[in-house]
C-alpha cells in the first residue's frame, strides 16, 4: 500500500475513534468546559454538575466549591494515596503505591459496595501531578494490565473482586483571592460487573462527594 495512502488512513482512525487509550479519551472529555449542566446544590455551598459522554452509558459528574485552604495542602492530600482509606473514612478500603512509570504514579484501590450479593471493585490507577494547580488519574485497562507481569500478579490475587476498566478524574485548584481558591474534582466511573445504570450513577454520586469533603477536610487538618 502507498504510504500516503496508509497515512490518510491511519489519521482518518485516530480523529474518528479518539486515542488508543479509551480512558485518556475520558479524561480529555472531563478537561472540556463546556456541557457540565448544574443539577444540584448542597449544603455546605457545594455545587454539583453531570454531563453527557458520548458513547458512553453513564455521565460524568463535577463537584466544586469556593474554599479558604492552601491550594498546596489540597493536591499534597490527593496525591497521598496510601492515606485513602483515612480520607474516605473506610478502614476497609485497600489503597497503595505500586510504582513509577513515564512521569506517572502507579496505584492500586479496592473497595466495597454497600449493597447485598454485589462483590468487591478493583482497580489500577495512574496518576500525575501535571501543574500547580491539577491533578490528573485514569484508570488502567486490562491490556495494558496484561503486559506487566508485575500487574497481573496483583489482578491475578484478587480475583475475588469485579475489575474496573473505565474511569478518569480531573482535580482543578484555582486561585480566586489570596485567601480563596475554587476547587472542582470531576470523575467518570463504571462500576462494572451486574450494576445497573441508575445503581451506578448513585454510587458515583456518593463517592465523589465523599472524596471531595473527604479532601477538604484533611487539607484543613494539616
Amino acid at each position: 500500500m502507498n504510504k500516503n495512502i496508509l497515512l490518510i488512513i491511519i489519521t482518518i482512525n485516530f480523529l474518528l475513534f479518539g486515542s488508543n487509550d479509551p480512558n485518556q479519551d475520558l479524561l480529555n472529555y472531563l478537561k472540556e468546559d463546556k456541557n457540565w449542566v448544574l443539577i444540584d446544590n448542597k449544603s455546605g455551598d457545594l455545587r454539583v454538575f453531570e454531563k453527557d459522554i458520548p458513547k458512553m452509558n453513564l455521565n460524568a459528574l463535577k463537584v466544586e466549591k469556593i474554599v479558604e485552604i492552601d491550594p498546596n495542602k489540597i493536591l499534597k492530600v490527593v496525591m497521598d494515596i496510601e492515606n485513602y482509606s483515612e480520607v474516605m473514612d473506610n478502614e476497609a478500603m485497600i489503597s497503595y503505591l505500586i510504582g513509577k512509570k513515564n512521569n506517572n504514579i502507579y496505584a492500586y484501590n479496592k473497595f466495597s459496595i454497600p449493597l447485598p450479593f454485589i462483590r468487591n471493585r478493583h482497580y489500577f490507577f495512574k496518576i500525575k501531578q501535571i501543574s500547580k494547580d491539577e491533578i490528573n488519574w485514569t484508570l488502567v485497562g486490562d491490556d495494558e494490565v496484561k503486559a506487566s507481569p508485575g500487574l497481573s500478579k496483583i489482578l491475578n490475587n484478587n480475583d475475588d473482586a469485579v475489575y474496573m476498566n473505565y474511569g478518569a478524574g480531573l482535580w482543578r485548584v484555582d486561585k480566586i483571592s489570596d485567601n480563596l481558591s475554587k476547587v472542582s474534582y470531576s470523575l467518570y466511573m463504571d462500576s462494572g460487573g451486574s450494576l445497573s445504570n441508575h445503581l451506578n450513577d448513585l454510587l458515583t454520586s456518593q463517592s465523589i462527594v465523599l472524596l471531595f469533603n473527604g479532601v477538604l477536610k484533611k487539607s484543613r487538618s494539616l
